[in-house]
C-alpha cells in the first residue's frame, strides 16, 4: 500500500469514529431535554399584575435578579425581590429557589422562588411566590435605556431621596464622584461610604458600601448588590450579608 493509499485509509477510519461519537451523543440525549444557559443581562420595565405599581426587573448574568416596585398608586418604591444563583434553561424560562422578597415595613424577609419568562422576548413575565403565601407577579419589556452604556461618568452626581431597609426609612443623601467614590448621609444621622462601578454586560451598576453604627440601617456592616440608573432616577438593592435584610435607596438627582 501506497503513503498516500494509508494516509486516506486513516483519515476515512478518523471520520468514522467522529461520526460515531456524534451519533452516541446525540442518542444518549434524553429526549424533549431542556440544557442550562446563563439567563439574559439588562434593565426590563413594567408593572405589577393587578396594580398600578410600577416595577423595573435587572437581570445580570450571574443568576442574580432583582425586582424593583412601587407600591400602590405609584407611591415610590416600596420594596425589592432579590434573586441569587439562578440559572435559565433553553426554553428562555429563569429559576431561583434562593430568592427573598423584602418588603418596606414588614418584620422580616420572606424566602420566594423567582422566576421569569425570556421566552416572547423583549416582552418579559416573572413571578416571585413567597413560602408565606404571598406573590408578585410582573410583566414588562426591555426598557430602551439598554442604549445608554453605564459609566463612573453618568453615575455622578448628587442624589437625594429615600434610604429605606424593613425597619423603615429615612431621608438620604447619595453623592457619587466621577471616580465612582460614593458617600451618604441620612437625617436620623448614619454616615456610609463606598464605590460604584459599571457592571460588565448589562445597563447597570455594582455597589459596595460600609455603614458606620447605629442608627445606620445595617450597622457596621458592608454590603454588595447593585444599582439601576433609569435617568435621573438611582435605585439601589444591598442585601446584608446574611441576606435577613436589605438597605434601598430610591432618588433623584
Amino acid at each position: 500500500m501506497t503513503r498516500n493509499a494509508l494516509s486516506l485509509v486513516l483519515c476515512a477510519v478518523a471520520l468514522a469514529a467522529c461520526s460515531t461519537d456524534s451519533a452516541n451523543t446525540s442518542a444518549t440525549a434524553p429526549p424533549g431535554s431542556v440544557t442550562a444557559t446563563l439567563p439574559p443581562g439588562g434593565v426590563y420595565k413594567g408593572a405589577l399584575k393587578g396594580s398600578s405599581a410600577d416595577a423595573t426587573l435587572l437581570m445580570l448574568f450571574n443568576g442574580a435578579a432583582y425586582l424593583f416596585y412601587s407600591g400602590a398608586g405609584g407611591t415610590g418604591l416600596a420594596g425589592v425581590a432579590v434573586a441569587a444563583h439562578g440559572a435559565q434553561a433553553g426554553n428562555g424560562r429563569f429559576t431561583s429557589d434562593s430568592a427573598f422578597d423584602y418588603r418596606v415595613g414588614k418584620a422580616s424577609a420572606s424566602a420566594a422562588v423567582f422566576s421569569a419568562d425570556f421566552s416572547h422576548a423583549p416582552a418579559v413575565a416573572a413571578t416571585v411566590a413567597d413560602t408565606d403565601g404571598a406573590a408578585l407577579a410582573f410583566s414588562g419589556r426591555a426598557a430602551p435605556m439598554l442604549d445608554i452604556a453605564p459609566s463612573k461618568a453618568n453615575a455622578g452626581g448628587l442624589y437625594s431621596g429615600r434610604g429605606m431597609s424593613l425597619a423603615g426609612t429615612t431621608q438620604t443623601r447619595i453623592t457619587v464622584a466621577g471616580d465612582g467614590y460614593l458617600a451618604g448621609s441620612t437625617t436620623s444621622g448614619c454616615i456610609f461610604r463606598g464605590t460604584v462601578a459599571p457592571h460588565e454586560g448589562a445597563n447597570a451598576y455594582d455597589v459596595s458600601v460600609t455603614f458606620g453604627p447605629a442608627p445606620c440601617p445595617l450597622p457596621d456592616a458592608t454590603v454588595t448588590g447593585n444599582a439601576v440608573l433609569d435617568g435621573a432616577r438611582l435605585l439601589v438593592a444591598l442585601p446584608s450579608p446574611d441576606r435577613a435584610d436589605v438597605f434601598l435607596f430610591d432618588g433623584r438627582k
